[in-house]
């Protein structure tokens, strides 16, 4: 279950208490706007932001790309409005919910697609990497819970995954992501060739 300790661990000496107490509230926020929701699972929807944010802390990254994963997906999956976000945290963290908002409405569908892809991701780099690094977070994430999805909704995430994230992570220096994403896709993007490994 859910607990902001873990992340408060992975962040622990190098935050002020004033940005510990950011992530508190970007987690009882959160919590509390994804309460009654459930993932396919059958957890709580909230799981997967917390996830994300864990993902995020522990990359290293700062404490407004650690906010924006919990709640990036309030504005799509919530009665959220920006204003709230806006009010309650800030534009800077607005503008990599948004981010993230409109790059999760990239779906691969093939070759041609796949450069188009391609474009939209190095356009919310050139505006905000941590856009993206948040994206990578989300999609490992919903890789490590694949299995509650159809088969085919799986294995198109999974080859999306191997061939637009993981190069994108690998390009933007981050090997460990790439790693990770390759790792959780396989066995859904080639499970014959899993099997077979196994």
């Amino acid at each position: 279950m859910a607990n902001i300790q873990e992340i408060i661990d992975l962040v622990k000496g190098k935050i002020s208490k004033k940005e510990e107490e950011l992530i508190t509230k970007a987690y009882d926020f959160a919590e509390r706007v994804h309460l009654g929701q459930k993932r396919l699972s059958g957890e709580p929807y909230f799981v997967h932001p917390f996830e994300t944010a864990k993902i995020l802390a522990g990359l290293g990254m700062d404490i407004q790309t650690i906010v924006a994963g919990l709640l990036h997906d309030v504005l799509e999956d919530t009665q959220t409005t920006e204003e709230e976000i806006q009010k309650n945290f800030s534009n800077d963290i607005l503008f990599l919910i948004k981010g993230v908002t409109k790059l999760g409405t990239l779906k691969y569908r093939g070759n041609e697609r796949h450069v188009e892809s391609l474009r939209k991701f190095f356009v919310a780099i050139t505006n905000d990497m941590r856009v993206v690094i948040i994206k990578f977070a989300d999609r490992l994430h919903n890789l490590r819970t694949l299995e509650f999805l159809r088969e085919d909704k799986r294995h198109r995430i999974a080859i999306e995954s191997i061939e637009i994230y993981a190069p994108l992570a690998n390009r933007l220096g981050i090997g460990k992501l790439k790693g990770e994403l390759e790792d959780a896709a396989f066995p859904y993007a080639y499970p014959k060739e899993y099997s077979q490994m196994e």
